[in-house]
């Protein structure tokens, strides 16, 4: 940690492994819609970090149990977000829990369930889509606005442990400005994490993507963005280097060089890592994580790109985005003064004016 945890002005555990998840995403907890009051009662019944995993599977359950009495009942308007906060603490209960891989599939399992149950009853409206890809096909999530013609599309790429769930819950903001919204679960990601490992060369991931895109009439696949955050952050960039098709990306508390800062990770980042790039030990993974490194390809990046991290970053130093911004040929850098992991403390600070330039880079409407 390179931040005095009090800084961070979070809740306080006992426990050093639980504060230190706390203090690293718990902008994140809220600002994805996790009840406060949830996130309260279940640190109450953890004691220690491995109890983490099933206390939030406790906590999903009940919202679960709500959802389907309420569906049964006929009662959808109440079901449909009970479902989705289900889904979402489900996701709370295994994103970092890899030391039980029975409750990490359990977890999984349930979140993705839970989303699906609802789809065609959100709004905006989602459809979930296959991407074509060797080894396994890639998921993701799209909404599209109903637009006199084809728009443009934003794709939304997770991090290391985030998924296309938690990150398409943003879309609405993007659809206002007429672009349509595709979240991603690439290789290593969400389910697509079961069948393929993470992977440093994302312009292939991209590419599929855009192929998938430009078999629908319903988008403009010629009018493509990209925003990532945390690892998809590193991701964008990757991809904005190398894939032609990209016109405009969006980098958020990205690394430059995964290795360079791999063993000050905390220990369950590492442990994520680990098990999401499918390393049998701590030696491949330090050897995989070196892979994911913008050297010789930063300065490849010749679209626009807006690059934005937080200053109180635990994670990643504030330098790794001067370095991609220093180095990227028409690069906007946005520092967030006491902006934590992803800026989620101060995300309406920067978050709509980068949406607004999205969408004057792709076409979209900011009035």
């Amino acid at each position: 940690m390179r931040v005095d945890p009090e800084t961070t002005r979070t809740l306080r555990h006992a426990d050093p492994e639980v504060q230190e998840v706390l203090d690293i995403w718990m902008a994140r907890f809220l600002g994805s819609q996790i009840p406060l009051g949830d996130i309260t009662s279940t640190l109450d019944r953890i004691r220690t970090w491995p109890e983490w995993g099933q206390e939030w599977m406790a906590t999903a359950a009940v919202h679960e149990e709500l959802a389907e009495t309420a569906w049964v009942q006929g009662r959808r308007l109440s079901a449909v977000p009970a479902f989705l906060t289900a889904a979402r603490c489900y996701h709370m209960a295994y994103f970092l829990t890899v030391h039980d891989e029975d409750l990490h599939r359990r977890g999984l399992a349930k979140m993705v369930e839970c989303h699906d149950r609802v789809l065609e009853h959100q709004e905006p409206s989602v459809v979930k889509i296959t991407v074509p890809f060797p080894d396994g096909d890639l998921v993701g999530l799209l909404s599209v606005p109903r637009t006199e013609t084809p728009p443009p599309v934003v794709i939304l790429l997770p991090g290391l442990d985030s998924t296309k769930e938690t990150r398409h819950g943003g879309r609405g903001s993007l659809m206002k400005r007429g672009m349509a919204v595709l979240s991603l679960d690439g290789p290593g990601q969400g389910e697509v994490s079961l069948r393929l490992p993470i992977r440093h060369d994302y312009e292939v991931v991209i590419a599929a993507a855009i192929d998938e895109l430009e078999r629908r009439a319903d988008v403009d696949a010629t009018r493509v963005g990209l925003v990532g955050a945390s690892l998809g952050g590193y991701y964008a960039c990757r991809a904005a280097a190398f894939e032609p098709r990209v016109k405009a990306a969006v980098a958020n508390c990205g690394p430059y060089e995964w290795g360079e800062i791999y063993d000050e990770l905390p220990g369950v980042t590492r442990g994520a890592f680990r098990h999401y790039s499918w390393s049998k030990s701590e030696e491949e993974a330090r050897e995989r994580a070196a892979l994911l490194d913008l050297t010789g390809v930063a300065e490849r990046i010749t679209v626009p790109l807006v690059v934005v991290h937080g200053m109180l970053d635990p994670l990643i130093p504030v330098d790794h985005a001067r370095r991609i911004a220093a180095e990227a040929t028409d690069a906007t850098l946005i520092e967030i003064e006491d902006g934590t992991h992803g800026g989620g403390n101060l995300s309406y600070t920067f978050e709509p004016w980068v949406e607004d330039w999205m969408a004057q880079h792709l076409g979209g409407r900011v009035a």
